[in-house]
């Protein structure tokens, strides 16, 4: 091969080296584009956010605090909405309230509100409190930091004592006392129930 030959031979591997380094470069600029065109597409603008007609749903929700008297309470559900709009109004589904006491209220469904600090609840209620009295009503308020209970529906209820059935009730001071009103029936057993059935079986 002459000077010339050779001349002509490593600038034509010059030139196919320069047009291979060109096309790679094409190439990593079309795949660059390529990605960027798609980190643009699925920007924020298209990243999946909630509506504010969607709700978002916590399973198995737990609230604490204590009342006027210093009891610790515990408010557990099967799951909690947060209304739309509605503040710290909160949907509760098998909701369920334990005061430190022993006392235990629970419905089929409930509404809590964090800023008024009361617990709505309706269906069929059951409160059970600590000296074994047993309550049912349709529907109750719960004033949680007085450990106060309001119904405007009817109760009915038993315990040691006897029993009680009137329109609307009020439970204070932490359930030593239920006022009740409308039509109220009550059986009271002086020797407690468990002597007037001793009585009664005699």
């Amino acid at each position: 091969m002459t000077l010339a030959q050779a001349r002509k031979r490593s600038n034509r591997v010059s030139l196919m080296r320069l047009g291979f380094t060109a096309a790679a470069a094409i190439s990593a600029g079309v795949m660059v584009g390529h990605l960027a065109a798609n980190a643009v597409s699925a920007s924020p603008g298209s990243i999946e956010k909630l509506s504010s007609d969607e709700v978002v749903t916590m399973v198995n929700p737990r609230f604490t605090g204590r009342d006027v008297a210093g009891q610790a309470f515990v408010i557990t559900a099967d799951t909690a909405q947060r209304r739309q709009g509605g503040g710290e109004k909160i949907d509760l589904t098998n909701p369920k309230m334990v005061i430190e006491d022993g006392t235990e209220i629970e419905a089929p469904s409930g509404l809590y509100d964090q800023d008024e600090q009361t617990l709505s609840l309706f269906e069929d209620v059951r409160l059970v409190d600590s000296k074994g009295y047993k309550f049912r009503s349709t529907s109750a308020k719960m004033f949680v930091e007085e450990s106060r209970v309001q119904g405007i529906d009817p109760l009915s209820g038993s315990g040691p004592l006897g029993d009680v059935r009137c329109d609307n009730f009020e439970i204070v001071d932490d359930g030593d006392r239920v006022r009740c009103s409308g039509n109220v029936q009550m059986t009271i057993f002086p020797g407690g129930r468990d002597n007037e059935e001793i009585d009664a079986d005699e």
